[in-house]
C-alpha cells in the first residue's frame, strides 16, 4: 500500500461535489474517505484545497498525484521520506495517530508504533488524545519509521528532542495498550520496555487501567471479545502460541488458534490445518492480529 500525503493548494473558486469545513477542523474531524477525495477549507473568498497523493514505498523515489483527484493547478510530486526524519506535529487525530509537516511542505499521517490507543468513542479515548497532544502538539520531533504501512500511514516511533519515546510515554500513562499483536515488529529492547510499562500502569491502575473492565481497542473496533491473558507475574501477554495446532485460512493466508474471535468462522472450504505455527509460517501464512 502506498504512503498517503496531502499538500495545501490555493484556489480562488470552489470545486463542486466536495465538502467544505471551517478552517482548522481538518486535523481532528477528517474522515478517511473525504481525505481520499480531497477537501476544501474556506478562508474568506479563498479556498484551500487539500489534494491527496499516493507515494509508492519502493523505487522510483517520486510519484505523481492520483489521476482520480482533480486539482485546480498542477501539484508537485511527493518525495518519499527516509525512515528517520524530523517534522513538526500539526494535528493529533487520536491517541496513536498524528499528522506531521516536513520541511518540504508535505504532511504525512503517522501511526505510532507498538501501541494501540482507545478509540474516540471509547472510554479514555478523549483523555488519550489530549495526553498525546500535551506531549507533542506543535513540536518538532524525530520519527523512526518502519517499511510497513498501516492504511497508508507511516508506522513510526516518535522521539522528542531529548530522545524521549512518546509512544512509550502513552503506555506509561495508561493512555494506550502495548500492541501485543505487533510486538514482533519491535526491537527486543522496545518490546521489553513497552511490556514492562504496561504492566506497571496496569498494576497501579493508571489511566485506562482504572476501569475494572478495560476493553482492548481492537475489540471495540470489531465488536469482538477477548480475555485478558496474564503471565505468572500478573502482566498481560499475547495468546499467540509457540507450538500446537493452528488453522489457516486459504483465502487470506492468515492462521488462527483457539481464542481468536474468528477461529470458528473460517469456512470449511478454506480451513487448512497445520501442526504448528512454524509450519503455517513456512507455508506462507501469518498469525492473526485480532487475537488477544
Amino acid at each position: 500500500m502506498g504512503l498517503l500525503a496531502y499538500r495545501r493548494l490555493r484556489a480562488p473558486y470552489r470545486w463542486r461535489g466536495l465538502r467544505t469545513f471551517p478552517l482548522g477542523s481538518l486535523p481532528t474531524s477528517l474522515p478517511r474517505d473525504d481525505r481520499a477525495r480531497g477537501l476544501l477549507l474556506r478562508r474568506g473568498s479563498i479556498f484551500e484545497a487539500w489534494a491527496l497523493h499516493f507515494v509508492s514505498p519502493s523505487p522510483p523515489q517520486v510519484a505523481t498525484p492520483s489521476s482520480s483527484i482533480a486539482a485546480p493547478a498542477p501539484a508537485a510530486s511527493v518525495a518519499i521520506p527516509p525512515n528517520t526524519f524530523s517534522a513538526k506535529v500539526v494535528s493529533i487525530t487520536d491517541g496513536d495517530t498524528v499528522d506531521v509537516l516536513r520541511s518540504d511542505n508535505f504532511t504525512y499521517a503517522i501511526r505510532l508504533t507498538g501501541i494501540d490507543a482507545p478509540e474516540h468513542d471509547q472510554a479514555f479515548g478523549t483523555q488519550s488524545t489530549q495526553h498525546l497532544a500535551g506531549l507533542i502538539s506543535g513540536k518538532t520531533v524525530t520519527l523512526e519509521c518502519q517499511n510497513e504501512r498501516s492504511y497508508g500511514r507511516l508506522i513510526c516511533k516518535i522521539l522528542l528532542r531529548n530522545g524521549e519515546d512518546v509512544d512509550l510515554d502513552q503506555v506509561k500513562a495508561g493512555m494506550a495498550w502495548h500492541y501485543k499483536q505487533y510486538e514482533d515488529e519491535q526491537s527486543p529492547a522496545d518490546r521489553e520496555a513497552y511490556a514492562t510499562a504496561e504492566c506497571a500502569a496496569m498494576k497501579a491502575k493508571i489511566g485506562l487501567w482504572n476501569d475494572p473492565h478495560p476493553v482492548q481497542p481492537q475489540n471495540f473496533r470489531h465488536g469482538t471479545t477477548s480475555p485478558l491473558l496474564l503471565d505468572p507475574k500478573g502482566c498481560r501477554m499475547s495468546s499467540e502460541p509457540t507450538s500446537g495446532p493452528v488453522v489457516g485460512n486459504s483465502r487470506s493466508h492468515i492462521f488462527e488458534w483457539p481464542g481468536c474471535p474468528y477461529y470458528s468462522d473460517i469456512s470449511p472450504d478454506n480451513r487448512v490445518p497445520f501442526p504448528s505455527p512454524q509450519a503455517a509460517e513456512a507455508a506462507g501464512y501469518r498469525p492473526a492480529h485480532n487475537c488477544p
